[in-house]
C-alpha cells in the first residue's frame, strides 16, 4: 500500500509543494523562508527576522496576513487603515477596524450591503459595482505576526487606486470654491452611482462630503460609507450628517444630500440655473432624470460639453 505524508509549513500549517532536497524555499501562504531537512522542513530563521519591516503592525483576516501601513480615516465607530498583503506578491487593501463594540450590528450591516451590491443583477453592475467598496474579508482578525496578540473585528476592502481625496479635501484645496464647470462632472459622477444604487433597491442615506472620494485626474467619484444604507421604502435606522431618525429611505433623500455636498464645494457666485437645480434636487425621484436636467443646465450655462481641467495634490 502506498502512503503519503503531507508536509506543512511549521509557521502557518499551510500544505507545502514537493520539497527540493536542498536550498531555501518559501511558504506560498505566509512567505516564511524554510530549509528542507530529512524530517521535513524547518524555519530558516525566526519569523520576525525573515519578514520585511518586522516592527509593523500585522493582522490575520480571511486566511491572509496583512501589514497595516497607517490610519487614513477615523469614523464614529471604526478606524480605516491602508494595508497590504504580507507576501512577496503583495496587493494594497483598505482595512476597516471596529473601535466601538456596541456598533457591531452596524458594522455587519455595512458588510452585508456591500456584499449584496456585488451580487446585483441590474444593468450596469459590471461597471458600477467597481465604483463601490469591494468586499475581501470580514470577521474577527487575529493581531500580530503569529496572530497571538489579541483580536479585532475588521472588514477588508479592495483599494481603488487614485481615489485619495474626499469632498472635504477638495473644499480645503479650493477655499474660494471649485470652478462651477467642475461641479457639473463631480455631481454627475455621484448621481450616476446613486441611480444604479437605487435601481438595485438601496438608498445610501449618508451622501456626505467624507463619503465621496474623488479621482481628480480621471474625473471619477466613488461612494463609500454604507453603514446607513437602507432598502428603498424602509425606515433609515442608522443616521449620519444630522439626518433625523425615522426618515423613509427614498431616492430623493440621496439627491438632496448630494446637492448639499456639491453646494459646499462651490464659491459664492453660482450661476442661477445651477443654483436653482441644486435647490430643487429633492423634488426628483429618478436619478437619470436628474442627470438629464444637470446636462440641460450645463448646456444653458456653459455651452456644449467640454473637458474641464481639475487638479488635486498628487493627481494633477
Amino acid at each position: 500500500m502506498v502512503t503519503y505524508t503531507l508536509v506543512t509549513c511549521p509557521q502557518c500549517n499551510a500544505p507545502l509543494p514537493k520539497l527540493a532536497p536542498t536550498g531555501v524555499m518559501h511558504c506560498d501562504y505566509c512567505g516564511v523562508a524554510l530549509v528542507p531537512t530529512a524530517g521535513g522542513v524547518r524555519l530558516m530563521q525566526p519569523p520576525e527576522m525573515d519578514l520585511p519591516e518586522p516592527g509593523r503592525t500585522r493582522l490575520w483576516a480571511g486566511g491572509r496576513r496583512y501589514i497595516l501601513d497607517g490610519r487614513i480615516a477615523k469614523g464614529s465607530s471604526s478606524d480605516v487603515f491602508l494595508a497590504r498583503f504580507d507576501h512577496r506578491l503583495s496587493e494594497r487593501v483598505v482595512v476597516k477596524m471596529l473601535r466601538a463594540a456596541d456598533d457591531l450590528d452596524v458594522f455587519t450591516h455595512e458588510w452585508e450591503v456591500l456584499s449584496a451590491l456585488q451580487r446585483a443583477t441590474r444593468d450596469g453592475t459590471a461597471h458600477f459595482s467597481r465604483l463601490m467598496p469591494s468586499p475581501v474579508a470580514f470577521g474577527e482578525a487575529r493581531l500580530g505576526i503569529h496572530g497571538t496578540e489579541g483580536t479585532r473585528q475588521v472588514m477588508v476592502l479592495g483599494l481603488a487606486s487614485g481615489f485619495v481625496h474626499t469632498f472635504d479635501d477638495v473644499r480645503a484645496e479650493y477655499p474660494g470654491g471649485v470652478p462651477a464647470g467642475a461641479s457639473i462632472w463631480l455631481w454627475k459622477r455621484v448621481l450616476e452611482s446613486l441611480a444604479w444604487l437605487h435601481g438595485a433597491g438601496w438608498v445610501h442615506a449618508a451622501v456626505l462630503p467624507d463619503h465621496l472620494l474623488v479621482h481628480a485626474r480621471d474625473h471619477g467619484v466613488r461612494l463609500i460609507g454604507f453603514s446607513c444604507a437602507t432598502r428603498i421604502g424602509e425606515t433609515v435606522k442608522v443616521t449620519a450628517g444630522g439626518l433625523s431618525p425615522g426618515v423613509e429611505a427614498l431616492p430623493a433623500l440621496d439627491f438632496s444630500m448630494s446637492a448639499r455636498a456639491v453646494q459646499a464645494l462651490l464659491g459664492p457666485s453660482v450661476p442661477a440655473p445651477l443654483q436653482h437645480l441644486l435647490d430643487r434636487a429633492a423634488s426628483f425621484s429618478d436619478g437619470w432624470a436628474l442627470i438629464a436636467e444637470v446636462d440641460r443646465v450645463a448646456r444653458e450655462v456653459f455651452g456644449p460639453p467640454k473637458y474641464v481641467p481639475f487638479s488635486m495634490p498628487g493627481w494633477n
